[in-house]
């Protein structure tokens, strides 16, 4: 889980020198269930829409989504781990937690998702990862040669997990731009 904080913190240098200065924040849209967010996640109740979406995030084999420039408090964001081995792929895998990117089969990922990043002390006011033993899988396609990750609706817990972590939900659509 220390390579998902990691690759978070990564990013945010990664956008801080590309020089991004617009942002926006609203609900995302949802599908026609009403259940994913199109453009975005929703954690419990709340919705963020994607304003940047990119591939290897701090990682190989990840994707990384944003609500706002990394130059922005409040910053939120999701990122996605792929296996070190086969990559980022199409198809259905399964969303788990393990210890480490190098952990994870050929056909599971890991979601992290971080709330409320801090600029004055560098740190996110909470960080989620899926509850260990969901049986929830994700579809990703791939089409012109950018990924679209749809995860249901899935049990999260806030990290480090202890006797005061605290339990969501999470949803969404992350499309790499």
């Amino acid at each position: 889980m220390k390579k998902a904080i990691s690759i978070i913190h990564f990013s945010l240098f990664l956008f801080v020198v590309t020089g991004i200065v617009s942002c926006k924040k609203e609900a995302a849209d949802t599908n026609a269930s009403g259940n994913i967010p199109t453009n975005g996640w929703r954690i419990g109740s709340t919705s963020y829409t994607t304003l940047l979406a990119l591939r290897n995030v701090g990682q190989p084999n990840s994707v990384g989504a944003f609500d706002a420039v990394p130059t922005a408090n409040n910053l939120n964001t999701v990122v996605v781990l792929f296996n070190n081995t086969t990559g980022i792929a199409a198809g259905t895998f399964k969303v788990v937690t393990k210890p480490n990117q190098s952990d994870l089969l050929a056909d599971e990922i890991m979601v992290s998702a971080s709330t409320g990043y801090n600029q004055g002390t560098g740190q996110y006011n909470k960080q989620y990862v899926t509850v260990v033993g969901e049986t929830v899988n994700a579809t990703v396609t791939i089409s012109g040669g950018k990924a679209k990750i749809v995860v249901p609706q899935i049990n999260i817990i806030s990290y480090p997990i202890n006797a005061s972590s605290t339990t969501s939900t999470f949803s969404g659509t992350i499309v790499e731009q």
